[in-house]
């Protein structure tokens, strides 16, 4: 038993307490016993009965907080067990509990750490059943495996992430590929009308009757769509080019025919596109035309023979290349009718699909000529209008600073294109083993003779224009100068037959621009005096002029051999101008000015040398 001091305040109390308690209860009972009047053996009984009943009550009391300390170490223990379990499950380090805790305290931490990990557990768990069931959903869409986690097992963190990307990438990937079905289908759909077939095929058939929710998005299912849009758009493309070779060969026969315009559109009404309808009624119209085609065999050997000429010159063929058809002659042309047989023209029609094959096989290639020859000519275009001199005097809304900037960007495009034609033709000739030919010449050769001609030609032009020039001097030094100017001028100011009436006016006319032609006869019987400003000048001259024609009667006989006229524009320092006309040979003219023969070559100081003066 333990002593006295080795007891808690605690129990000191209670001990305190439940003796009062006792002390007080039989003080009570044993005054209630001597007011009945119990005798002392009874007394003793009672009593006793009192401590047993005490005795019970405490022991009963023991026994329920015996139970309770065992209920929690029974808790304590599950607890432990659970723990351990959760740790197990979520793949956790175990939890150590630390020394010296009441079994109060160790309930209460275990408690609290399996209701957090019970939890965890459970959000785990929940967040797994979300992910597998959108796995398991997209997996049937697209016909592919669910993502595996252990059966009966607690997902761990890192698989949860695993299985969350896998979903995202599976859901991206239905996307994608629902994207790609819907288009796919639609331009199939489309292929079907435009070409108006039917599916012959069961997945065909589902896949324009079924709703779009129901087909099922794997990989074979998507490689057959997209094999059956590759077949449908390849019978579109076979059936276009069908299309369009049945329209070549019809309009080629409508034009050998000489068909009526209004009877092409009538046929032509309502039938674009491609289809199976359009395909058959092309050809049953070029059946009916074929059947004509016999009925006017020489309108037909003569419409190929031009189309022959087309399609030679779109090949580049040289005249040795054209003469290899013999049957293409000049004497055909005045031919008597019955010499246009079904064979004559079965030889032409052969020589034009051998042509437009030949065209047909080296098309992107000739294309490119095509391209670089119509870059040529708009060079020489170019180069034409650069050697207009009255191309400065034509000039409006700045059109030749734009050719100027086109004429540059060709300069540029041209050899480019030159440069990439050579290579295209220089590959072709290297995979082929033969030479690419363009009149009769490698291309290579072909452009250098261009340009060698091109450049031939400037330069005869430029030695044409100084022989011109050379003449016209030699010319002018024997006859005297002309009255035409060779320059254009942009504005020309009309003759004047008046005085300009006001200085104003008289300050607004160019020296240059102003010129009055005076034509004077070799007898001098028809003169116009010169314009002048000051009438002083006027009477000055015309007596000058009159003197002059006296004197030059005694002359009149011995030049009238030698007749011819030169004119010569004089500006006035007054802004008006005089043109002097004069008759005889350069050197007559020449001696003329000192001594005047007639009324024209005598000409006032004033008017003649105006700009000394300045």
């Amino acid at each position: 038993m333990d002593g006295p001091r080795s007891l808690s305040p605690t129990r000191e109390q209670q001990r305190f307490a439940i003796n009062k308690v006792v002390e007080a209860s039989l003080k009570s009972l044993h005054q209630i016993w001597g007011e009945m009047g119990i005798d002392e053996s009874q007394k003793k009984a009672r009593g006793d009965m009192a401590v047993e009943h005490v005795r019970n009550l405490m022991g009963d009391m023991v026994k329920e907080e015996e139970n309770m300390r065992n209920k929690f170490a029974k808790t304590v223990e599950d607890f432990t067990e659970q723990l351990n379990q959760l740790c197990l499950e979520l793949a956790l380090p175990h939890v150590k509990m630390a020394g010296g805790l009441t079994m109060v305290q160790q309930e209460k931490i275990l408690r609290a750490k399996v209701e957090t990990m019970t939890k965890e557990k459970n959000d785990r768990v929940s967040k797994y059943k979300e992910l597998h069931a959108r796995d398991l959903h997209l997996c049937e869409s697209m016909s592919t495996t669910p993502y595996y986690v252990p059966s009966g097992s607690v997902p761990t963190l890192e698989q949860l992430k695993e299985l969350e990307k896998h979903v995202n990438a599976s859901q991206g990937e239905k996307d994608k590929r629902h994207a790609e079905f819907v288009s796919t289908k639609q331009k199939i759909v489309d292929l079907y009308n435009s070409l108006e077939n039917d599916p012959d095929t069961s997945f065909g058939r589902d896949l324009l009757c079924e709703e779009d929710d129901t087909f099922v998005l794997s990989l074979p299912n998507m490689e057959t769509l997209k094999s059956l849009h590759e077949e449908l758009q390849k019978k579109n493309q076979e059936m276009k080019k069908e299309a369009a070779g049945l329209w070549d060969h019809l309009k080629a026969l409508w034009n050998r025919l000489e068909t009526p315009d209004i009877d092409r559109e009538e046929f032509e009404l309502n039938k674009e596109g491609h289809s199976k309808s359009v395909i058959a009624a092309l050809r049953a119209e070029i059946e009916t035309c074929e059947q004509l085609k016999f009925q006017n065999m020489q309108k037909f050997v003569l419409g190929i023979r031009n189309e022959l000429v087309t399609w030679w010159d779109k090949c580049y063929f040289s005249q040795e290349q054209r003469n290899a058809f013999k049957h293409y002659t000049d004497d055909l042309l005045y031919s008597a009718p019955e010499d246009f047989t079904e064979q004559l023209l079965d030889v032409h029609e052969k020589e034009l699909s051998k042509v437009q094959e030949y065209y047909n096989r080296r098309q992107h290639i000739l294309e490119k000529i095509a391209q670089r020859e119509k870059l040529f000519k708009e060079m020489i275009v170019f180069d034409e209008k650069a050697s207009d001199p009255n191309r400065f005097f034509n000039d409006r809304g700045g059109k030749l600073l734009q050719e100027e900037k086109a004429r540059k960007k060709l300069m540029k495009e041209l050899p480019k294109v030159e440069e990439e034609v050579t290579e295209t033709v220089l590959k072709w000739e290297n995979e082929n083993n033969k030479e690419f030919l363009v009149h009769g010449m490698r291309f290579p050769q072909y452009t250098v003779k261009q340009w060698d001609d091109f450049h031939l030609h400037k330069e005869e032009q430029k030695q044409s224009r100084l022989k011109a020039r050379a003449k016209q001097t030699q010319d002018e030094m024997l006859f005297g100068s002309k009255t035409v100017l060779n320059t254009p001028s942009k504005r020309r100011v009309p003759t004047a037959t008046t005085p300009l009436r006001t200085p104003l006016k008289a300050r607004k006319v160019d020296h240059s621009s102003v010129s009055i032609k005076v034509k004077v006869d070799y007898s001098c019987k028809h003169m116009k005096t010169p314009l002048a400003t000051s009438s002083s000048r006027k009477r000055r001259s015309i007596r000058l002029m009159k003197k002059a024609a006296t004197e030059r009667k005694a002359t009149t006989s011995r030049r009238k051999s030698r007749e011819s006229f030169s004119h010569t524009t004089v500006s006035s320092e007054d802004h008006g101008s005089t043109t002097l006309a004069s008759t005889g040979t350069y050197n007559d003219f020449a001696s003329g000015l000192s001594k005047p023969n007639c009324r024209s070559s005598v000409v006032p100081s004033g008017i003649l040398f105006p700009l000394n003066k300045r």
